[in-house]
């Protein structure tokens, strides 16, 4: 028995001894645990706006299975991956007018559409009233009615998309004027107004009043710290209004834009778009064009078509990118220069380059091997033989303010419409989709050069299911996070 005590005090005696260590051990973890804050909100409301014809409101001229889409899509491909809004972010289709005359005229909506300027005063005037908690218009899930209500939390990811997307820059000057009660961050998809891009800054100031459009400059990249509007802003590469050339002169960039709109403009979310630059509080992401808008007509002939854009993409692309200056940070305002030629020697050096290189890249095409290639050239990236890396790079310090071109509404388009964005009736609805059947599907949306959203049934119907989806997000689709 002596032994046996005195092995239980040799025992004893060393755990009595830790005690006090692991509870103190716990306290500082506990402690930690409270005070240190996660990297991410993991709460908020995402605030979606549609683009050009799409309300997102019932009554109105969207169909409850494409405002669902649109949202599930606007959320899966970039709010989602931007890490900005959490797994428990709740969804909310804000009301803009998305009208643009003459692109909304007859049958759409007859005479008295708005123009590009009213249309996004009217909705700044809502969205700004959702991020302030007033009254605003907004669709909740399922998206079966629209109402006019405060957004309840203080924390918001606003969506943007084309003309929306110039609604949220203004939505952000205002803001870092007048700061919100909580955090607001911004997703801006095929934006005009791209710093480095955008065909609102590369024609800033100028106004065209027939068609009531004010070219108004750059999304602001400098709100102040240490709370900022966080923003990330995504682009199809040569999209017309996000990504238009630098020098306008340049014919060939031009047309080869042009040609891309319908393309590029319209359609996001192919695969994972590529860090383009960081500038202060934004981050800058792009699709790069896999075959050149030029030549992308091709592609739909039989048999020889692909091989014949595959082979002339090269050299054709080091030409169009004479039009652009990928040497500037994606963040950096950049209107328009006109004298603005790149070093005529490296851009024939370039694309005699081309030439063999697109023979080895159609080699490749017909042989389905990619190690194929005989002349023994590199595969060029999205910008061209001898073009530089598509990351431009990080800009952090804060300058002055580049100020927006002031967008002032005619009285017209502050009327009751502003106040009550509904249809009056039933009617009135139905009669809107009547008259433009291509009102009623994804697939016909896409022919009216918007955006063809996902296949409803495959959506998420709930905030959620919504949660539950994006706690499991894969990696892949969180890889391009602004954080």
């Amino acid at each position: 028995m002596p032994m046996t005590r005195r092995l239980w005090h040799a025992v004893l005696i060393p755990i009595r001894a830790l005690i006090p260590i692991w509870l103190g051990l716990t306290t500082v973890l506990a402690t930690l645990a409270a005070t240190v804050s996660p990297p991410i909100a993991l709460a908020g409301t995402a605030l979606y706006m549609g683009g050009t014809g799409h309300t997102l409101t019932i009554p109105g001229p969207d169909p409850p299975s494409y405002i669902e889409s649109y949202v599930d899509w606007a959320h899966d491909n970039f709010v989602g991956p931007s890490q900005l809004c959490g797994p428990s972010c709740t969804p909310a289709a804000v009301y803009i007018p998305a009208e643009f005359w003459p692109a909304e005229f007859w049958p759409d909506t007859g005479l008295d559409s708005m123009t590009f300027d009213e249309s996004v005063a009217v909705g700044l005037a809502n969205l700004d009233n959702c991020l302030r908690q007033r009254p605003c218009a907004v669709t909740d899930p399922p998206y079966t009615s629209s109402e006019i209500r405060v957004v309840g939390g203080t924390d918001f990811t606003v969506f943007g998309y084309s003309d929306s997307a110039t609604i949220a820059t203004i939505a952000k000057s205002n803001l870092i004027a007048h700061p919100p009660a909580g955090s607001v961050t911004f997703v801006l998809v095929a934006s005009g107004n791209r710093p480095n891009g955008g065909i609102l800054e590369r024609f800033v100031g100028v106004h065209l009043p027939i068609l009531g459009v004010t070219f108004n400059g750059a999304t602001v990249t400098n709100s102040p710290q240490p709370t900022p509007l966080t923003t990330v802003d995504v682009v199809h590469q040569y999209d017309l209004v996000a990504d238009f050339p630098t020098n306008p002169l340049n014919l060939l960039a031009d047309l080869n834009a042009l040609i891309a709109f319908p393309y590029d403009h319209p359609e996001f979310g192919t695969g994972t778009p590529l860090l383009q630059g960081q500038y202060q509080d934004s981050t800058y992401y792009l699709f790069p064009a896999e075959v050149l808008p030029l030549v992308r007509p091709l592609t739909v002939v039989p048999y020889l078509g692909p091989l014949l854009a595959t082979v002339l993409d090269p050299p054709l692309r080091v030409l169009v990118e004479t039009g652009y200056d990928r040497t500037i940070n994606p963040g950096a305002p950049t209107p328009a220069k006109y004298l603005y030629f790149p070093n005529p020697i490296a851009t024939t050096v370039n694309f005699l380059t081309a030439i063999p290189t697109g023979w080895d890249n159609g080699i490749s095409y017909l042989t389905g091997d990619p190690a194929n290639r005989p002349f023994h050239t590199t595969p060029p990236g999205p910008y061209g033989v001898g073009g530089p890396p598509v990351n431009a790079g990080a800009v952090d310090p804060y300058g002055p303010p580049t100020p927006l071109v002031t967008i002032t509404p005619t009285p017209a388009a502050l009327s009751a419409r502003s106040i009550d964005p509904f249809p009056t009736s039933s009617e009135d609805s139905r009669r809107r989709n009547a008259s433009n059947p291509l009102r009623t599907s994804s697939l016909d949306a896409r022919n009216r050069g918007q955006r063809a959203a996902p296949d409803p049934t495959a959506a998420r119907s709930t905030a959620l299911k919504r949660s539950a989806a994006s706690s499991t997000e894969p990696a892949r689709k969180r890889a391009w996070s602004a954080q």
